[in-house]
């Protein structure tokens, strides 16, 4: 099997792993306001693949909005627009190399635990160092990692740090903190916070950029960009207009 057919192989897992976290209940009906905006660019021939990793303006606004969750700004170059958190964390892991038989410590993969055992992440044995090839945290339920767990982790930078926010990006409620060891972590999440673009969804992934491009392989791989109407009605929720 081809690199390209095993990426297509395990991003339609991930799809049903991202799906596993859906709300409950119907989406709501789009705004009529979002629907003549996506008619608009449409009919302006926006019916092809926009920037593969996602349209400048938008991540700009993900790498904008970085600080009011505790992460430093950064430009489009270290953004990428995915479907959702778990295709986010599903191509992370991928660029990163952590496929069958990698490790992990920090949070237990919670929502994520489908894609994490499908793809053979088993927790880092704690009698042999208790070192994995990744760090995950969850960091949308609580203020910030425990100051214990920052230490460990900025005393060992050789490991890549994957933080899911799920959707406090855009949320009014979204903590803000800072700390030096956060300058590298890598940010996985949605866009789901920003409530006026329903039903449409979308995440993304924060990162240096020589660490993004790794990541931005296997998501072009699997499906060359997110969709632009979905891009188109995020944009619209963050205030552009036609």
């Amino acid at each position: 099997m081809s690199a390209v057919e095993v990426a297509l192989s395990w991003r339609a897992r991930a799809a049903i792993e991202a799906g596993s976290g859906a709300r409950s209940g119907p989406d709501p009906a789009p705004l009529p306001e979002l629907l003549e905006s996506l008619r608009h660019h449409l009919l302006a021939g926006e019916t092809h693949y926009p920037d593969r990793p996602g349209m400048v303006e938008l991540r700009l606004g993900v790498g904008g909005a970085l600080p009011g969750a505790g992460y430093p700004e950064c430009g489009p170059d270290g953004v990428l627009i995915t479907a959702s958190e778990g295709e986010s964390l599903f191509v992370t892991l991928l660029g990163l190399g952590a496929g069958r038989g990698a490790s992990f410590t920090g949070s237990a993969p919670g929502r994520h635990s489908r894609l994490f055992d499908w793809m053979g992440l088993m927790p880092a044995d704690p009698d042999r160092t208790g070192r994995g090839s990744v760090v995950f945290h969850y960091t949308d339920r609580a203020r910030a990692p425990a100051r214990g767990t920052r230490g460990r982790v900025q005393r060992n930078q050789s490991v890549p740090r994957i933080h899911a926010i799920g959707d406090r990006l855009f949320r009014s409620d979204a903590p803000g903190y800072s700390d030096g060891a956060l300058a590298n972590v890598i940010v996985v999440g949605s866009l789901d916070g920003l409530s006026t673009m329903q039903p449409f969804r979308l995440g993304f992934v924060a990162a240096p950029p020589k660490t993004l491009a790794g990541i931005a392989r296997w998501k072009q791989a699997s499906s060359i960009c997110s969709p632009a109407p979905s891009q188109r009605a995020a944009l619209f929720a963050l205030g552009v207009r036609p």
